[in-house]
């Protein structure tokens, strides 16, 4: 049998020439004196049974090699390359790419990219920690659809020596790879504005002379129905790899901590709101404990009802008055005065004056106007709001008359093929631009109105309308469109918004099929979350000893772990309980159901400062398990790993997903 991989290795000092020519052509290992060979332990190379190849690397030249050694799978055809977290088919790099976001996007026709080009490269090469799951995969398209890569350790561990991995790929030779050694190539991307050169230090790897390396690869080749296939590797990968998340708060402390925290230090009484960000000021000169706040006010994202809802929950469980009336305060704020008569969409934002849709993300925007990111959300949540509080005996007609107005508009524009508006006029409530997965924010609010007043004359459209996000986003695993400051990037956010609506609609039909989209989506929201706790080197991550494992990356523009993923632990169970699935997916989901609780409750300061900042509950939305958005500073100008801020909605994130309550099927 052929050798799957083929070597090819850099030195270090040839490597700094590499950077000049803006090149990944590495050179023959004979160049080096390093031997290469492969030995097949077992497997067929199929999804259920992949080859188990141990590969050897001796250097055999007498002298020290200090370089990066790598290894590539070549495609026999055109294909697309799946690197979980970090690349997806080619993120977009066939679409308009001079945007104010930057982030890797591969297009073969640049091979030899310049800092004008970024982000087009035909080639990207990570440290092996950027990825969520330690594989590279192609979907190979043509007349017999197969998947071809491999998966193997994120690092290189022998005794007490640790050294980082890296992954490739690269579209001008339909290649993915793995290296010993890594390289950010062409460009280290901190964040969409922070991109740095190609990096030439502390990432060679050392092999004594006559020195011989092992390492275990498992290899697939198989013929694909799908892409979706790809699903059942990283499925693979997470059974070799996995590693809980450390065990800290239980559910009932985490509860009380995170909403706590939220009603004593984050409520704005003059805006009626959550502040965005809140951090430590100091003391003022009566010694008295001071705090600034960086307000954005929003309806929902980022800190309107997606904070007050669950605290809505969290109260009743707590029984506390105070942050009862925190929630209801902002929800009926928003309700009183946030409708666009002109249009019968809710505004945003509010200035301080006036009602607009020119919040902190409007400059970002392509088409300013009403987001069906944040009106179907906003809707959604006051619909569950509702359904909340009537169970509860309290009826509010007024939330549910606003959220019929709203749907009825959100619904008006959906066009010919059953896709919301991503934006909607703010002059009439025209749907000015489509391609958007985050529309189906719009589409969950429309089917749970629908849900509650039995109101169902429109399903066929929702039926279809659900078919057509399912075929055109997460059949493709092609997931973009979400949050409104990323320039459509892949993102991990969308497919949680479908995922509602798929729940939502099995409710409404008990229609299995509204299942199976809801199976693929899920493992959609999986690819982004991390299977093992990665060794992380800034603090204060790095010494809490905390896990990165049930933690999602939020998108391939913005690499850092947040926690909205942890906000659909009932939807998982949800699945759990009513799909009819074997054995082995089921285990699966409850699997990645508990150490996404698990993350939630390790991920915030358990006591004071915990997190090198803070009051005992606060939580941030940034968690940086790698290289990636690592700029927050320490008052002595050293990094953190961390943002030193509560931020409401991210600890409402976890909050959502651990106040679920099953409901009846």
């Amino acid at each position: 049998m052929v050798d799957y991989f083929k070597l090819s290795a850099v030195s270090k000092k040839r490597h700094l020439e590499l950077v000049e020519e803006k090149s990944d052509i590495y050179d023959s290992p004979e160049v080096y004196g390093l031997n290469y060979q492969e030995k097949i332990l077992g497997g067929n190379g199929s999804s259920a049974s992949p080859y188990k190849i141990e590969v050897s690397i001796q250097n055999t030249s007498g002298k020290v090699f200090e370089g990066i050694m790598r290894l590539e799978i070549e495609a026999d055809g055109k294909a697309d390359f799946y690197l979980p977290g970090f690349m997806y088919g080619s993120n977009r790099g066939d679409k308009p790419w001079k945007v104010d976001c930057k982030f890797p996007r591969l297009n073969s026709a640049f091979t030899n990219p310049s800092d004008s080009d970024c982000p087009l490269s035909s080639f990207y090469m990570v440290r092996g920690d950027r990825l969520s799951h330690p594989c590279a995969l192609m979907y190979i398209n043509g007349n017999s659809p197969k998947i071809r890569g491999f998966h193997t350790s994120p690092y290189y561990c022998e005794k007490d020596f640790v050294q980082y991995g890296g992954f490739t790929c690269n579209s001008k030779r339909q290649t993915v790879g793995y290296t010993f050694g890594y390289e950010n190539a062409p460009w280290l991307f901190i964040q969409s504005h922070t991109i740095l050169p190609r990096q030439t230090s502390k990432n060679y790897f050392t092999l004594q002379a006559n020195q011989k390396i092992t390492q275990i690869f498992y290899v697939y080749d198989f013929d694909a129905a799908a892409v979706t296939d790809i699903h059942k590797v990283i499925r693979n990968v997470y059974e070799e790899y996995h590693e809980a998340p450390r065990q800290s708060a239980s559910l009932e402390e985490a509860i009380k901590d995170l909403s706590l925290a939220v009603c004593d230090y984050a409520w704005l009484p003059s805006q009626k709101c959550y502040s965005g960000f809140v951090r430590e000021a100091g003391f003022d000169q009566k010694g008295k404990e001071s705090f600034s706040y960086n307000v954005i006010p929003s309806i929902s994202w980022t800190n309107g009802i997606v904070v007050a809802y669950p605290q809505l929950v969290a109260s009743a469980c707590l029984n506390n008055k105070k942050m009862r009336e925190q929630a209801l305060e902002c929800i009926q704020n928003i309700v009183d005065n946030s409708l666009n008569k002109a249009s019968s969409l809710t505004y945003e934002t509010f200035d301080g004056q006036n009602w607009t849709c020119h919040g902190w993300w409007y400059g970002g925007m392509h088409s300013g106007g009403h987001s069906a990111y944040l009106d179907g959300q906003f809707t959604y949540y006051l619909l569950k709001a509702y359904q909340f509080e009537k169970e509860n005996g309290r009826i509010h007609d007024d939330w549910l008359s606003f959220s019929k107005t709203v749907v009825h508009a959100l619904e008006r524009e959906i066009n010919r093929v059953g896709e919301y508006p991503f934006v909607y006029s703010e002059t009439d409530g025209t749907g000015i631009e489509y391609d958007s997965l985050g529309s189906s924010w719009a589409l969950a609010a429309s089917i749970l109105f629908a849900l509650i007043t039995n109101e169902t004359k429109n399903l066929p459209l929702f039926e279809k309308s659900l078919t057509h996000y399912y075929e055109t986003f997460i059949a493709k695993l092609e997931c973009y469109g979400s949050p409104l400051d990323t320039d459509k990037a892949p993102d991990n956010e969308g497919v949680l918004a479908f995922i509602r609506a798929t729940k939502l609609l099995h409710q409404l039909t008990n229609n299995q099929l509204y299942l199976d989209y809801m199976e693929t989506a899920l493992y959609q929201e999986f690819s982004y979350k991390f299977c093992y706790n990665g060794r992380i080197e800034v603090p204060p991550l790095s010494k809490l000893k905390w896990s990165s494992c049930g933690g999602s990356i939020t998108s391939v523009c913005n690499p850092h772990i947040h926690p909205m993923s942890s906000s659909i632990v009932g939807e998982m169970a949800y699945f759990i309980e009513h799909a009819k699935k074997d054995s082995r997916t089921i285990e699966y989901i409850k699997n990645r159901m508990q150490d996404t609780i698990l993350w939630g409750c390790q991920t915030y300061n358990h006591f004071d400062g915990e997190f090198d900042y803070g009051k005992k509950g606060w939580m941030s939305e940034r968690f940086c398990y790698s290289q990636g958005l690592v700029v927050e500073k320490y008052k002595d100008g050293n990094p953190s790993s961390t943002w030193f801020a509560l931020m409401p909605w991210a600890s409402s994130s976890v909050l959502e997903g651990l106040l679920f309550i099953p409901e009846p099927a």
